[in-house]
């Protein structure tokens, strides 16, 4: 297949998982209950199997063609429209299709939204088909889930920011519905209901961003167009900083950031193959893909002129970064500890964004591209280890609840094992777990080294992107003193994330059965382990990724292909732990003690400790226990006071940012609800009764003048042509 011929079949990314929409819909609604539909086919999972690995060999077919290659492409054509324009006396052709853009931001994302769909597909399966409260409704999640993925792949696709903006929307319909899967439980519903909402606000400024831009460019949102040097030169420098303002603010609700971050820890209601989805793959992903796609306005609009959205950017990401921190210190639900944590990382891919968008607009070009590239291996590292971690935490709750099963009905056989059932024991909270180190091996590693990766531990996944947005953020600091406050906060934020997830894991992991429950947990589901194996592998390689010079090639969208590997590492090495700049040396060093010393050691003394006599986990794995049981045994450290303070009381709250929500919603919203229902009530219904009202009366007249005689309707018909000719008579 020729490039041409695989750019012509593009299209079917993201068109494949859109037709299997319905059909696994109409499908699942014909043979729901039957034995071929439920065992073979597992209720639509199969099909959306099939649909979402057609779609990821096509993306990687795609990939490999055009690694080296930017532009449009017309790739799908819907229509054309043509009209005679008076003004030129010529004949304009519009023609309205589906089209391609590639760079290496495309290429990246690509990537991973159809691997990572792909993987969660396949623990979806092991997770919602085992499970009985989900039979007979399996259908209606496998049909989300590819409509979901259908919007992700179109929008990374979409050569435009109108088609962009359309796969946006389905998104958003998608989570809705996903999030509320289990509607009948009022939290779920009331989750759902405010994730749209919020993410609906930020939708608002995109849309005021969108338009501006359209005004802006002469009626067009086509990359090919909006991306000339020229044609930015030729824009107001305000008008499109506001443009791109109310843009980033929708991009600001999509990936939860500070102040519209309140609907991600709500949306753990959803079932955990949704978290993955929303969090690793698709829904978050989305608002810094079109902050990402803003670089080529800041690179060619004049020297300084969108500086100050950039820093708004920036310090967006430092404060959410910090405050998510801070709240997951004391979360006990694993699932939000984990939502908290992607709010967090977020925030650092925000700050380096913020940080390349500077240094772009301010002529320094060579920066930009270090601090753009390290932003979106982030993004990448990111997606790797977060989708592995919420899998990682379903399967840990998948097996809570089969275990809390056994020991409840004594092994009776009715497996009633999903996270959300109506007893009062919780399966999510870690306090009921403990020691599950040796008891699920599998998850345990996987949940060892994606939470090493987002901590930033030397050599593994997400250390050799952090370090860059960290040092990114610095440089900027050092030219800009405003930066010092978004370079501080990240700075400070890679110590608590060493604290808040070293937290997690030994809670989990490490130490003694906090529950009988826990002490009956084993790794038993098929199709579960196959993606954290999978991603374990993909999280421990971004060194061979980082060698090969990944982040220099993301920042660079005209770049060639990497840099062998073995030229490439030691390169990185020397610019990560020898770099000939003394100051970054040293900051370096900083940010490695407090992710990998201080906030580490403050989770083994508090959470720390030994497995039971006879319990043994992996070595790669029992060294952290081991370590943690002795710093926990000598430590006699009381967080009692901290526990009981009204700072940690305000964090349990999320810092109250629900509470003003949800006034916001009951006397805003509500109240603009109410004052519509009194005006619809009292003057559209009213008008209408009017009418109606006289309508009847005239009607009633009328009918009365029907009388059946002839001599009646020759009159009225001579009185008639009467007043008509009267009426001509006196205009003419």
């Amino acid at each position: 297949m020729s490039g041409s011929e695989i750019i012509d079949y593009a299209v079917l990314i993201p068109l494949l998982p859109f037709l299997a929409f319905p059909v696994i819909l109409f499908l699942g609604r014909l043979f729901n209950g039957t034995p071929t539909w439920v065992k073979n086919v597992k209720e639509g999972g199969i099909i959306a199997l099939v649909v979402m690995g057609a779609s990821l060999i096509l993306a990687l077919s795609v990939i490999r063609e055009y690694m080296n290659k930017v532009g449009a492409a017309d790739v799908f054509t819907w229509f054309e429209a043509s009209w005679w324009n008076s003004g030129n006396g010529e004949i304009t052709t519009k023609v309205f299709g589906f089209g391609v853009y590639i760079d290496h931001l495309t290429v990246m994302l690509l990537f991973v939204a159809a691997f990572l769909c792909f993987l969660i597909n396949i623990f979806s399966i092991g997770y919602m088909n085992t499970d009985p409260i989900n039979d007979n409704r399996n259908h209606r999640f496998y049909a989300e889930f590819v409509l979901f993925c259908s919007g992700m792949l179109g929008m990374v696709l979409a050569d435009s920011f109108l088609w962009l903006f359309i796969f946006w929307e389905l998104m958003g319909l998608c989570s809705y519905l996903l999030i509320g899967f289990y509607y009948e439980r009022p939290s779920a519903a009331y989750a759902a209901k405010k994730a749209f909402l919020t993410t609906r606000v930020g939708d608002v400024f995109l849309v005021i961003g969108l338009v501006i831009l359209w005004n802006l460019f002469g009626g067009t949102l086509d990359y090919d167009v909006l991306f000339k040097p020229d044609n930015i030169a030729n824009v107001d420098s305000g008008e499109l900083q506001l443009a791109l303002g109310m843009i980033f603010i929708g991009a600001v609700g999509k990936s939860a950031q500070f102040p519209l971050h309140v609907w991600l820890p709500d949306a753990m209601e959803g079932p955990t193959p949704v978290s993955a989805l929303i969090h690793a793959a698709t829904m978050v992903n989305a608002g810094l893909y079109i902050v990402a796609r803003m670089f080529p306005f800041f690179s060619a609009a004049d020297m300084g002129a969108l500086s100050t959205l950039a820093i708004i950017i920036a310090i967006i990401g430092g404060i959410t970064a910090v405050m998510a921190a801070l709240i997951a210190f004391v979360q006990m639900d694993l699932k939000k500890v984990l939502a908290y944590s992607t709010m967090s990382q977020l925030a650092y891919i925000f700050t380096g964004l913020g940080s390349a968008l500077w240094l772009a607009n301010n002529g320094y070009d060579e920066l930009a591209a270090f601090a753009m590239g390290a932003s979106l291996f982030h993004l990448f590292n990111h997606a790797m280890a977060k989708g592995m971690l919420f899998m990682a935490s379903g399967s840990v709750i998948h097996e809570m609840h089969h275990a809390h099963h056994e020991v409840a009905h004594h092994g009776h056989g009715d497996d009633h094992h999903d996270d959300h059932h109506d007893d009062h024991f919780d399966a999510q909270s870690m306090e009921n777990m403990g020691g599950l180190a040796s008891r699920m091996p599998i998850t345990a590693t996987a949940m060892f080294v994606g939470s090493m990766s987002i901590i930033g531990i030397p050599l593994i996944g997400g250390f050799w992107s952090k370090e860059g947005i960290i040092a990114s953020a610095w440089k900027v600091a050092l030219k800009e003193p405003i930066f010092l406050l978004p370079a501080m906060l990240i700075l400070i934020g890679a110590g608590m994330t060493g604290f808040y997830m070293s937290r997690m894991w030994f809670m989990t992991f490490a130490g003694k059965p906090k529950t009988e429950v826990a002490e009956h947990v084993h790794e038993q589901t098929p199709w579960i382990p196959i993606p954290l194996v999978v991603l374990t592998f993909m999280t421990l390689a971004a060194i061979i990724f980082a060698g090969m010079h990944a982040g220099h090639w993301l920042g660079d969208f005209e770049s060639g292909h990497y840099t062998s590997f073995v030229d490439g590492i030691g390169y990185e090495m020397e610019h990560v732990f020898l770099n000939h700049d003394p100051f970054l040396m040293v900051l370096t060093y900083v940010a490695i003690g407090l992710s990998l010393v201080l906030g580490p050691s403050f989770a083994m003394a508090l959470y720390g400790g030994g497995l039971d006599k006879g319990q043994k986990a992996k070595p790669w794995m029992q060294w952290a226990i081991d370590l943690s049981a002795k710093i926990n045994s000598k430590s006699n450290f009381d967080n009692s006071a901290w526990a009981n303070s009204s700072l940690a009381n305000s964090l349990h709250k999320r810092l109250h940012f629900d509470d003003i929500y949800d006034a916001a919603i009951m006397k805003i919203v509500v109240g603009f609800a109410n004052l519509s229902a009194i005006f619809d009530s009292r003057f559209i219904d009213g008008v209408i009764k009017t009418i109606e009202s006289t309508s009847q009366q005239a009607s009633r007249r009328l009918r009365a003048l029907t009388t059946g005689s002839a001599r009646d309707y020759i009159m009225m018909t001579a009185i008639g042509t009467l007043a008509i000719f009267m009426l001509l008579w006196g205009v003419a």
